[in-house]
C-alpha cells in the first residue's frame, strides 16, 4: 500500500491538474467533517463508465456496476427520482437537461487523504494503485491557476416577480391540502469567460467555502462542481442481499438558513434568530417525519430513531438547522432498494412527496438535471482497509462488506460547453414571506456567484 507525502492541498492540485486530460471523481470533507467522518476520497480514471438515462433500468444497471466493482462514484439527477416515484413529466416548452439520469465510474484503486491523520494512501488493485501513483507523481501544476478576475452576468428562469408569483401560488395549494411544504428552485446560468476552467472555479470554491460534501467530477464531456453541505445518506458495513448484523443508515437533512456576515455581532443575532425560529423549525421537523417514513421502507420496524433535531451547523457564509435520522437496514436489502425508497430527498421535495414533485414539476420552468440529486460513492471494505478505517468501519473487513456515502446536490454547478449552470431556492410553508424566501434563494447563491465572479442580472427583469 503506497503511502504518500502529500498534504490535502497538494493532492487536491494533483488531481485538478489530471482531471484536465482524464476523468477523476473526488468527493472530499475539506477538513470539516465530524470525528471519522474526514476523508478526501478519489478516483483516477475508469475501469467502466456509465451514462444512462433515467428511469428503474438504469438504476438496475447501476446496482449491477456495484456488484461487481470494488468501487463506484455516481451522480443521480433529479428526474431519475421523478422516474422512480412514477411521475410523469410534463412537456416543458424549453429545452430540456442534458443530465443523464444516472453517471457512474468504477475504480479497481482509489487514493485516500485521512484529514485526522494528515495521511495519504493509495489502495486497491496493485496494478490500479501503480497507476495512480504514477499519475500524482506526474502532475503538474494546474492550468490557468491564475484566471481572470473579470466579472460576467448571469441569469436566472424565473424572474423575481415570477418567483414571488409562484411562491403565492404553492400557499393557495397549501391552503386546499395539496401539500404542506413545496421546495421551489430557481435555475441561474450565464456563459463563463474563456480563461475560468471548473477546475479553478472549485479550488476557489474550496478555500472560501470548505463544506462537508465537496465533490469534483471530470465526466468527459462536462464537469460536476460541488460544495454540498448535506448528507443525503452514509451507510457503514453493508453487506447487500445477505442476513447478518443490520448496517445503521443515517440521513442529515438540512431545512433552515440564515447567512452570515462575517461580522460577530450580527452573525451571533442571525444564529439566535434561526435557533428560535418557529417557522424553520415547523420545517426541519417536517421533513424529518418524511425521512422517517421513508427510512421505514427499508428499516427493521422500530429501529428509525431520530438522533438530533434541528441543530445549527455553522458554514462560512450560512447557518443551517440540521436534523439526523438512523435506523437498521433490513436483511436482503439492497442499495437499488435504498434509492427507490428515499430518492430524491424529501429537503428537497417538501411533502408530501409524490404530489409536491407533481406541483415542482409544473411551477419550474426548466428540469432540474444533477441539481437537487445526488452525488456518491461505494467501496468494498476488503479492498480499502485505509478509507475504511477512516471512514469510521468497525466492523471485521469481508468482500461483501459495503460503506456508501452520498450527499444531496445542492450548490452544486454543471459546467459544459463554456456554459455553467446551478438551482437555489427553499421550502415555501404557509406563512413563508415570499421576499424573504426570494432573498434566502440568493443568500444560497452567493458562495457559488463569489467563486464565479458573476453577478446576477436585475432580477426584476432577466
Amino acid at each position: 500500500m503506497p503511502v504518500l507525502e502529500y498534504t490535502s492541498d497538494e493532492l487536491i492540485e494533483r488531481l485538478l491538474a489530471i482531471s484536465e486530460n482524464e476523468p477523476v471523481s473526488l468527493m472530499d470533507s475539506c477538513g470539516s467533517g465530524k470525528a471519522g467522518e474526514g476523508i478526501l476520497v478519489a478516483g483516477i480514471g475508469a475501469a467502466e463508465v456509465m451514462r444512462v438515462e433515467a428511469g428503474e433500468e438504469a438504476l438496475n444497471d447501476l446496482q449491477s456496476m456495484i456488484d461487481r466493482s470494488a468501487a463506484c462514484f455516481f451522480t443521480l439527477s433529479y428526474e431519475l427520482g421523478m422516474a422512480l416515484q412514477g411521475i410523469d413529466r410534463r412537456d416543458k416548452e424549453f429545452e430540456t437537461s442534458e443530465e443523464p439520469g444516472i453517471y457512474a465510474v468504477s475504480c479497481d484503486a482509489l487514493v485516500c487523504h485521512d484529514y485526522a491523520t494528515g495521511r495519504t494512501v493509495v489502495e486497491g488493485g496493485p496494478a490500479a494503485a501503480d497507476k495512480i501513483v504514477s499519475s500524482l507523481k506526474a502532475a503538474g501544476a494546474m492550468s490557468g491557476s491564475g484566471a481572470s478576475t473579470s466579472s460576467f452576468a448571469v441569469t436566472s428562469d424565473i424572474p423575481k416577480a415570477a418567483y414571488i408569483q409562484k411562491i403565492s401560488e404553492i400557499q393557495e395549494l397549501i391552503r386546499s391540502g395539496e401539500t404542506y411544504q413545496t421546495n421551489l428552485t430557481q435555475k441561474i446560468s450565464g456563459s463563463l469567460p474563456k480563461e475560468l476552467s471548473a477546475q479553478e472555479i472549485f479550488r476557489r470554491l474550496r478555500k472560501q467555502h470548505p463544506a462537508e460534501f465537496a465533490s469534483f467530477f471530470s465526466r468527459g464531456s462536462d464537469c460536476i462542481v460541488s460544495i454540498s453541505p448535506e448528507r443525503f445518506f452514509r451507510v457503514h458495513d453493508f453487506c447487500p442481499g445477505a442476513d447478518g448484523p443490520a448496517a445503521r443508515i443515517k440521513a442529515s437533512p438540512i431545512k433552515g438558513t440564515r447567512p452570515r456576515s462575517g461580522d460577530t455581532e450580527t452573525d451571533f443575532r442571525m444564529k439566535l434568530e434561526l435557533a428560535e425560529s418557529g417557522k424553520d423549525r415547523a420545517e426541519n421537523t417536517m421533513i424529518v417525519d418524511l425521512l422517517r417514513n421513508d427510512l421505514g421502507r427499508v428499516c427493521d420496524y422500530g429501529s428509525v430513531v431520530v438522533s438530533s433535531l434541528c441543530e445549527i451547523e455553522d458554514l462560512p457564509s450560512l447557518f443551517h438547522l440540521v436534523s439526523t435520522i438512523e435506523g437498521d437496514l433490513s436483511a436482503g436489502c439492497l442499495f437499488s432498494d435504498i434509492i427507490r425508497a428515499l430518492f430524491p430527498c424529501g429537503s428537497i421535495t417538501g411533502c408530501p412527496k409524490i404530489r409536491t414533485m407533481q406541483i415542482i414539476d409544473s411551477l419550474e420552468p426548466s428540469e432540474r438535471g444533477l441539481s437537487m440529486g445526488a452525488i456518491g460513492y461505494t467501496f468494498r471494505t476488503d479492498e480499502f482497509p485505509s478509507l475504511s478505517h477512516a471512514f469510521g468501519s468497525s466492523r471485521r473487513s469481508a468482500a461483501e462488506n459495503r460503506c456508501i456515502d452520498l450527499s444531496v446536490a445542492i450548490r452544486t454547478m454543471l459546467i459544459r460547453d463554456g456554459r455553467v449552470e446551478f438551482n437555489v431556492g427553499g421550502g415555501i410553508v404557509i406563512d413563508s414571506d415570499p421576499e424573504s424566501e426570494y432573498a434566502e434563494s440568493l443568500d444560497k447563491a452567493r458562495a457559488l456567484l463569489t467563486a464565479l465572479g458573476a453577478k446576477l442580472a436585475d432580477p426584476a427583469n432577466n
